[in-house]
């Protein structure tokens, strides 16, 4: 078993002061702590105690394989140090209990009074995890908040349109000779119903969309799909679309249909970006094999995004165009992740923004 040598609690010829350091300290020998600092003693309890990464009973249910993987490891020899954040209950409380600690822990193999030792450093992580979750709630919350908007405001028009129709219809229905024109606002609340399904519709494939079907497949057939579907609007537009897809790209596991509507999504998204200008306009699509992943690209020569926005845009309905939805990015980005993979924005080279989708290569 390799291990480091010469650990003293000395540093130089000035002893290390190491019992109010705000990192908890300790040495283990055969599983049994016989040395602690003041801080690991308030995370762990005193002594007598065992090792904890060996007392798998007081670690976090979904930490134990990951603590307990590592640790059959470093008692194997396989690797010196070992680096986890997990949670353990504190206090020597039982498995019902409440009050859990969420720890960043670094082991070491070393030599302790001519002995064989693990040198311990944990950092509590509590007030930091408690923090961060209470971000994301947050983060939700406002997330939620721009979805309810989004919804109100697309549902707000069709639905005034049904009360006038409504209205209409009272007024006239009794009416001799009136039947054309009551089949005809019966037709206009059938599609203003159609609008306020069509809302709800797309919230929900948002917030619950399919699993991917996957199948070893040639990436850039669906991509080719995207692209033909495109086509006719993108030249009618005035754009110039260029694909650069390479050969020979190595088959993956994906959903053929999902990955259609991801490129077809980024491609409407650029081409509306170029809406108001003149000339100019182009989009660029490529795919290449890079580090275990098929990469994606479309990239455009529009205005780009401004900095303060570009962490908003994959929020749902987060849009700047008067007449978006917002829900497009949104349902891309949660295309390429339900595939293992990552969605980014940078700026583009045509001078506009490029977006990059990386799909693992064995994600099966």
């Amino acid at each position: 078993m390799k291990k480091s040598t010469g650990f003293s609690l000395h540093f130089g010829r000035k002893p290390l002061k190491v019992e109010n350091s705000l990192t908890g300290i300790s040495i283990v020998q055969n599983n049994q702590v016989v040395y602690q600092n003041q801080e690991q003693e308030r995370l762990l309890g005193p002594l007598p105690r065992f090792y904890l990464l060996a007392d798998f009973e007081k670690i976090h249910t979904d930490d134990v394989e990951t603590v307990k993987r590592l640790s059959q490891r470093m008692d194997r020899g396989e690797i010196q140090t070992l680096e986890a954040e997990f949670r353990f209950l504190a206090g020597g409380q039982k498995k019902g209990g409440k009050d859990l600690k969420w720890v960043y822990c670094r082991a070491l193999l070393t030599d302790y009074r001519g002995k064989e030792a693990i040198l311990v450093n944990m950092i509590d992580m509590t007030k930091a995890k408690e923090l961060e979750h209470l971000l994301t709630i947050q983060d939700k919350m406002a997330s939620l908040g721009r979805i309810a908007a989004g919804m109100a405001h697309e549902i707000r028009n069709p639905l005034s349109g049904i009360n006038i129709y409504l209205n209409t219809l009272k007024k006239i229905h009794h009416k001799i000779g009136s039947e054309e024109k009551v089949k005809q606002i019966l037709e206009q609340i059938q599609s203003a119903s159609h609008k306020i399904e069509s809302v709800i519709r797309r919230v929900m494939d948002f917030a619950k969309p399919g699993e991917p079907k996957l199948a070893l497949m040639d990436l850039n057939r669906p991509v080719m799909e995207a692209i033909n579907l495109s086509a006719v609007t993108m030249r009618k537009s005035g754009i110039v679309l260029e694909k650069v897809l390479a050969d020979n790209l190595p088959p993956c596991h994906a959903d053929p249909t999902l990955i259609e509507e991801m490129v077809l999504n980024l491609l409407n998204n650029a081409a509306g970006a170029m809406k108001t200008m003149a000339v100019g306009k182009k989009i660029v699509v490529s795919s290449s094999a890079a580090s275990g992943d098929i990469v994606l690209t479309v990239s455009d020569s529009g205005p780009g995004i401004d900095p303060d926005i570009r962490d908003k845009i994959f929020d749902p309905y987060f849009t700047t165009k008067p007449d978006g939805t917002g829900i497009g990015l949104s349902i891309s980005h949660r295309i390429v992740t339900d595939h293992g993979g990552s969605l980014t924005v940078t700026d583009s080279e045509l001078g506009g923004v490029e977006f990059q989708a990386k799909i693992p290569i064995n994600n099966g």
